[in-house]
């Protein structure tokens, strides 16, 4: 958090100068980049601990914290239990790792898709800001979904995760919309509840099976996802 702190700072204490001026402030994307704490460790032990983290990002996404034991872990991994303590020290340990793998992979591709769009006008910068967050949560269908059984109680694990991961990307997203709304681009909408239609409207691709039935389509087509963009940037954006 430190870390964050120090690299976004400026940044931030900037950015809502930079809304009054009806201005994205590029540098505030800062706050998005994140870069997991690790240990030196030999390249055996590096192998063991990506797996260990790949398979319960898997587990805990779909499954929630008290349903993922770290001897299923351990086992689904193909390593000792053991290994779990040493490289995370307890169950706690590996679930923060694994939240950092799948929402610091999602903060560091919104940030980089944001730089990409600098110097573009602010309606293209929301529409393909929106298109690329379509697009991770179709990669990651479970994010979504774990963030509304998740936000159902203010436990710990809930309070970490909002500090250490969702108020950055809440921070810029919401950023964004209130200088496209000052620009007349976004629709006169409360802004924390633009920014939760958005990110909640991806649990839609949790429900590949009903979907499927019930209309014949697969969510996982880019045809899908461009529909899904379309019905999210229309009731978002105002006309041009």
């Amino acid at each position: 958090m430190a870390n964050e702190k120090k690299r976004g700072g400026g940044a931030w204490a900037k950015n809502r100068a930079r809304s009054a001026e009806n201005l994205i402030d590029f540098d505030f994307i800062a706050v998005l980049d994140f870069a997991a704490p690790l240990k030196r460790m030999q390249k055996r032990s590096m192998e063991s601990r990506a797996r260990l983290v790949e398979v319960s990002c898997d587990a805990f996404m779909r499954r929630g914290y008290e349903s993922v034991s770290t001897h299923d872990v351990a086992a689904a991994a193909g390593v000792t239990q053991g290994l779990i303590v040493y490289h995370f020290s307890s169950k706690e340990g590996l679930w923060q790792a694994a939240m950092d793998r799948v929402f610091g992979d999602f903060r560091n591709s919104l940030a980089t898709c944001l730089r990409d769009l600098k110097g573009r006008d602010e309606r293209t910068v929301i529409s393909e800001m929106i298109r690329h967050v379509v697009g991770l949560e179709q990669r990651y269908p479970s994010i979504a979904r774990f963030m509304i059984e998740s936000g159902k109680e203010a436990d710990q694990h809930l309070v970490w995760l909002l500090h250490r991961h969702i108020k950055p990307i809440y921070d810029v997203i919401s950023h964004i919309f209130e200088v496209a709304q000052r620009r007349g681009i976004l629709r006169a909408l409360p802004i924390t509840n633009a920014y939760y239609v958005l990110l909640t409207a991806g649990s839609i691709f949790s429900l590949e099976d009903e979907i499927k039935l019930i209309a014949g389509q697969n969510i996982k087509s880019h045809t899908f996802a461009e529909a899904h963009v379309q019905c999210l940037t229309q009731m978002l954006l105002s006309d041009a």
